[in-house]
């Protein structure tokens, strides 16, 4: 495992991220086995469940990279990482990989039939 950079105590990290819809719509269509290398089960069910499946996944895609670069840790596995919604639908995110049940995470996604953007700000708790 790769070492995480030493931040100061409760320093927060930000990570941003765009995907082009029709990149991932491509990358689906010439292998399948791609969506459920990065997705949870979870993720594939509410993405799918959807006419805009592709900006769904896409937010995804952008907002687990958007993680990664606020956690400044390359090393996590993207289905560790997984994109809920909380009760008013706003998104929120939960990362199971070791190390992180003491950090703190806000997300916010966007997606349009061309894009999808993510923006994560981390904080030690």
């Amino acid at each position: 495992m790769k070492a995480r950079r030493a931040r100061r105590p409760g320093a927060p990290g930000l990570g941003i991220d765009i995907v082009e819809v029709s990149r991932v719509r491509r990358l689906a269509a010439r292998r399948p086995s791609f969506l459920s290398r990065f997705l949870t089960p979870a993720e594939e069910k509410y993405c799918s469940a959807s006419a805009n499946r592709y900006e769904r996944i896409a937010a995804r895609f952008a907002a687990k990279e958007a993680v990664i670069k606020a956690l400044d840790d390359r090393s996590i596995p993207l289905r560790s990482i997984e994109v809920l919604k909380n009760v008013s639908g706003k998104p929120a995110v939960r990362v199971s990989a070791p190390g992180y049940s003491r950090v703190g995470i806000e997300l916010s996604l966007t997606h349009t039939s061309t894009y999808a953007c993510a923006a994560a700000l981390v904080w030690r708790k």
